[in-house]
C-alpha cells in the first residue's frame, strides 16, 4: 500500500495558549481574556487561540488517515518549544507532505525515523510536525495491516494491548467548582486538576487550595456512591514554591497537610515547584519528595511535568529518583513513539506515568492518544481537548471502548 496523496492543512487547537510567566506574575483578567501584555516570546496576548495543522493521508484503495500537531496550551514555559503558529508553519511542513507522497506504507518505527532525519527547515516547529506526522503514520499502518492504531503501537512496544480503558484524568479549567460536579456526575477517575495557576487562586498561605481540595472530598462524599473513590490530582504551576519562598520544609508541610484534608482520596500534586533550569527542578523536587516520605502517611505523590519535555529530561528525572509520577506531555515529545517509550521508562523505574498532552489537543489528536494509552497502558490518560471535562471524556473514553470492542468482536470472530 501506498501513499497516494499527502495534504497539510492549518486547523484549530482544542483550546487556548497562555503566557504562564505573565499570570504567575500576576496578569489581571477581565472576563475570559487577559488585556495586559505578554512576557513570553512569540505571544500577541496573554491568552490566544490555540492553533494547529492537520496532516491528511489518502492511501492507495481511497482509505485516508489524519494526525494533527499544535503546541502545548503553556508554550515556552518550563523548557518547553515555543508557540505553534499555521500561518509561519505550513510552508515548512509541506516539506514533509511532499516526502510522504509516493512513499509505501512500512514499519511505523523506520518511517518516523526516516522523517525526523531529514534536513528540514530549522524554523519548523518539529515537535509539532512529528507528533502530527506519527499520528497519521500509525493510521496508515493501521489500515494497511487491517488492525487497530492501538494493535499497531502496542506491537512496536512489545506488549499487549490493554484489556480494559485506561483510567481517564480531567481538567476544569476555570471552572473548579463546576468542574467537579460535572466529574463527579460522570464518575471521572481522576479530578480536577485545578489549574492553580496563581497566588489568588492559591491563597498567600495556601488557605485557598486547602478549602478547594476539602469542598471537593465534601462534594464526592454528598453526591456520589461510597464506591466512588476517584484520586485527586492538584497542578500548582509552582504555586507553592512561590508562597512558601521555596522552602522544602515549609513546602512538604504543607503538602502533607493537603494529602491529610484529601482523605480518603490519594492526592497528588504536580509542578509544586517551577524552577529555572532542569538541573535546579530535579533538585529541588527530589529534595521535597524527600521530605514529604519523612513525614509519613498519607504520602502526597509529586508529578513533574515542566522540564520534563523530552525522553533525555524524563530520564534524567527517573535517573534521580525525583518524582513519583511523570507526566509525559505528548506533543512536547514530537513522535507519539517517544511518548510510549517514556511511558515504558517510567515503569521500568517504577515511577508512574501519565500519558497527558493539552487541553490545547485536537479531537483527532485525541482519538489517536486513545490508541497510544491501550497500547502503552500508563496510569492515567489525559481527557482531551479543550477543559470542559465533557468532551475530552466522551472523544477519550469513547475511542478507547470502541477499539476494545473492535479488538473483541474481531477476535471472537477469528475463534468461530
Amino acid at each position: 500500500m501506498r501513499i497516494e496523496q499527502a495534504v497539510v492543512v492549518p486547523a484549530r487547537g482544542g483550546h487556548y495558549n497562555e503566557d504562564l510567566q505573565a499570570i504567575r506574575a500576576g496578569a489581571h483578567r477581565d472576563g475570559y481574556l487577559y488585556p495586559g501584555t505578554p512576557q513570553a516570546p512569540g505571544f500577541d496576548a496573554i491568552r490566544q487561540p490555540s492553533e494547529a495543522f492537520s496532516l491528511i493521508l489518502r492511501l492507495e484503495g481511497g482509505a485516508t488517515v489524519a494526525g494533527d500537531g499544535m503546541s502545548v496550551a503553556y508554550s515556552a514555559a518550563g523548557g518547553r518549544h515555543g508557540l505553534f503558529r499555521a500561518a509561519e508553519q505550513l510552508p515548512h511542513l509541506q516539506a514533509i507532505a511532499d516526502h510522504l507522497r509516493g512513499r509505501p506504507v512500512g514499519g511505523l518505527t523506520e518511517m518516523c525515523a526516516e522523517l525526523e532525519a531529514l534536513p528540514l527547515d530549522d524554523r519548523l516547529h518539529r515537535n509539532a510536525a512529528f507528533y502530527g506526522a506519527s499520528q497519521a503514520l500509525a493510521q496508515a499502518v493501521a489500515v494497511a495491516q487491517g488492525r487497530t492504531a492501538a494493535e499497531v503501537l502496542a506491537a512496536r512496544f512489545g506488549r499487549p494491548v490493554a484489556t480494559a480503558p485506561v483510567a481517564i484524568n480531567v481538567q476544569c479549567g476555570d471552572e473548579r467548582h463546576h468542574g467537579v460536579d460535572k466529574a463527579i456526575m460522570k464518575r471521572a477517575d481522576v479530578l480536577p486538576h485545578g489549574l492553580i495557576n496563581d497566588l489568588d487562586v492559591l491563597g498567600a498561605q495556601g488557605e485557598r487550595l486547602q478549602e478547594y481540595v476539602s469542598w471537593i472530598v465534601d462534594r464526592i462524599a454528598r453526591h456520589a456512591p461510597p464506591d466512588y473513590r476517584p484520586e485527586l490530582h492538584i497542578d500548582v504551576y509552582g504555586m507553592v514554591g512561590v508562597a512558601f519562598g521555596h522552602d522544602v520544609g515549609r513546602m512538604a508541610d504543607y503538602l502533607a497537610r493537603l494529602g491529610e484534608l484529601a482523605l480518603p482520596h490519594r492526592l497528588s500534586v504536580e509542578t509544586p515547584v517551577l524552577m529555572d533550569s532542569r538541573s535546579a527542578q530535579i533538585e529541588t523536587l527530589a529534595a521535597l519528595r524527600e521530605a514529604l516520605a519523612a513525614r509519613g502517611e498519607p504520602r502526597v505523590p509529586i508529578i513533574v511535568d515542566e522540564w520534563a519535555n523530552t525522553l533525555a529530561d524524563i530520564r534524567a528525572f527517573l535517573a534521580a529518583g525525583a518524582v513519583d509520577m511523570v507526566n509525559v506531555k505528548s506533543p512536547d515529545l514530537g513522535s507519539i513513539l517517544n511518548a510510549g517509550r517514556a511511558i515504558l521508562d517510567c515503569k521500568a523505574a517504577g515511577v508512574r506515568p501519565i500519558l497527558g498532552g493539552s487541553c490545547a489537543d485536537t479531537d483527532q489528536s485525541a482519538r489517536v492518544i486513545a490508541h497510544l494509552a491501550l497500547a502503552a497502558e500508563p496510569a492515567w490518560v489525559l481527557a482531551r481537548p479543550g477543559m470542559g471535562i465533557d468532551e475530552g471524556m466522551q472523544i477519550v473514553g469513547n475511542e478507547m471502548a470502541r477499539t476494545l470492542a473492535l479488538i473483541a468482536a474481531r477476535g471472537a470472530g477469528e475463534e468461530s
